[in-house]
């Protein structure tokens, strides 16, 4: 049987995969998807109605926000934040105390949020690492470790009361393993309208979805010019290789050696009766040393339950807990480090996703970026 021929071949169907397919497809490109599992990290319970993977997704996702449905906004004033046995909100009396610093931690929000839509813009057309390296501010915080940027920056308190509970629950890592660039990025939700969403697959797959095999690849080959891209009954042959599967996998046919760290969580899905330690806020957020890392209440009754690996009693949160879903997300993000990998590894082959800058929007300018340099090169 003859290989089967294409120009391109995208090798994962998450949401890097899923743009670099769109907008091949809407520049008339050839290419095939081939994927164990279409979407990715953009998991949903059986009914579709709960998301496992991204929770949330923020006002500005410019790029995403065409392919989901928005639900209810979530507010800070949902938040609760929880040290041993004590549990606060954002908004109370205790916040004066920290108000200087609070006010110096929304201006550097701001002052990053304005070179992270330029940088976005860019990696349209450059890759991530060019763009941060071309960044100097940019390249400085992702070159820094976290907790030093947050004693330069004499924020200490404000962090350890609140702003490290947020991240440990949204990104299950400390400040003390991230990077300046992280620990700004994941707390732009203090100034940027974040949601609650749906993800409209059908919507976003609609004019390629025949494109789609799902089969999974066991090698990647590149002789004379030329890739064969082997699964367990098939061969296919392409001009162009593009990666846009977990960085674990992909990077030994990228010839990346070193990468960020992974993080990883344990999830369930569940339906209890709240006790008083969580019935008051939708949204709770834990100290790292805690083995919980956070709670959300979902609007049918149900919650995301996010924890370490080692057991606990769910009886100490919930009445009569009954266990819908679990998930173990290895990785669930590569968030932790300073390695810039390059995208475009040479001979058409090129690595998209969220290796070097962890979200929806930026993975998804990932794909668009390597469907460029793609549409361009010809």
């Amino acid at each position: 049987m003859a290989d089967k021929i294409y120009e391109t071949i995208i090798i994962g169907a998450g949401i890097s995969g899923l743009a670099c397919a769109k907008t091949l497809q809407q520049n008339n490109k050839d290419f095939l998807i081939i994927s164990g599992n279409i979407g990715g990290r953009i998991l949903t319970s059986k009914d579709t109605k709960v998301n496992y993977g991204a929770f949330f997704v923020c006002s500005d996702y410019h790029h995403v926000l065409k392919y989901v449905t928005l639900k209810s906004r979530i507010k800070l004033r949902e938040f609760c934040f929880h040290e041993e046995d004590a549990a606060y909100v954002l908004f109370e009396p205790r916040l004066i105390k920290y108000f200087l610093q609070f006010a110096k931690g929304i201006k550097l929000l701001y002052k990053f949020r304005k070179h992270l839509r330029k940088f976005r813009n860019a990696t349209e057309m450059i890759s991530q690492k060019k763009a941060i390296e071309q960044d100097p501010f940019l390249f400085k915080l992702y070159m820094e470790n976290a907790d030093d940027f947050v004693r330069k920056q004499k924020i200490q308190s404000i962090t350890e009361v609140y702003l490290s509970k947020a991240l440990h629950s949204t990104t299950f890592s400390s400040i003390y393993e991230m990077n300046a660039f992280s620990f700004l990025q994941f707390l732009l939700p203090l100034i940027t309208p974040i949601y609650s969403f749906s993800f409209e697959m059908e919507e976003m797959t609609k004019t390629y979805k025949k494109k789609i095999l799902c089969k999974h690849v066991d090698d990647v080959i590149y002789k004379d010019g030329q890739y064969k891209i082997k699964t367990n009954d098939e061969t296919f042959k392409a001009a162009n290789v593009v990666l846009a599967t977990g960085i674990n996998w992909s990077k030994n046919f990228a010839g990346v050696k070193k990468t960020n760290k992974p993080v990883c969580t344990n999830m369930l899905h569940i339906q209890g009766i709240p006790k008083n330690i969580i019935a008051k806020k939708k949204y709770h957020f834990f100290s790292p040393k805690n083995r919980v890392q956070s709670i959300a209440y979902l609007q049918d009754n149900t919650f995301l339950f996010y924890y370490k690996k080692k057991p606990f009693s769910l009886e100490t949160f919930f009445k009569n807990p009954q266990i819908i879903a679990h998930h173990y997300w290895d990785p669930a993000g590569t968030i932790n480090g300073h390695e810039l990998i390059e995208s475009n590894r040479g001979n058409n082959l090129y690595l998209i996703g969220d290796y070097n800058v962890c979200g929806l929007e930026d993975s998804y300018i990932t794909g668009v970026y390597a469907a460029n340099q793609i549409i361009n090169s010809h």
